[in-house]
């Protein structure tokens, strides 16, 4: 983890990590960070985690129950409203995600699958799909 971070942030750690995984890559997540004013981001943040990592960067957290608005109907407008911003930073090009360099289609998806439970995924996986 410690090369990954040195190879995209120059050592300095990652400015947001958003995780959608939760375990072992929260706890990375925790260490991934900027001194000082990194903050992680998870959607599946519950768990036993040692938060010391993320403390002795003067780093935050903040966890998220992205599934709430949906099961309870509160709030979902204002999530809305976060996935529209999100849509316009990516439009924009200011979301830039790390992407594993292999693409896979739906006749491969097993092997996407593999790479992602072996732990040989190193960024998000593409699966293209045909019209």
């Amino acid at each position: 983890m410690e090369e990954y971070v040195a190879a995209h942030t120059g050592g300095e750690g990652f400015d947001i990590v958003f995780d959608t995984v939760g375990g072992a890559v929260l706890d990375n997540s925790f260490a991934a960070v900027r001194h000082y004013t990194g903050h992680v981001l998870s959607a599946l943040g519950w768990g036993s985690h040692s938060l010391a990592p993320l403390s002795f960067r003067g780093a935050t957290y903040s966890g998220v129950f992205t599934l709430l608005p949906m099961l309870t109907g509160k709030g979902r407008e204002h999530h809305g409203e976060i996935l529209r911003e999100a849509a316009a930073l990516a439009d924009a090009g200011l979301l830039k995600p790390l992407l594993d360099p292999r693409r896979y289609t739906l006749e491969t998806v097993a092997q996407a699958h593999a790479a992602v439970e072996d732990g040989s995924a190193h960024a998000k996986i593409v699966v293209d799909i045909d019209a």
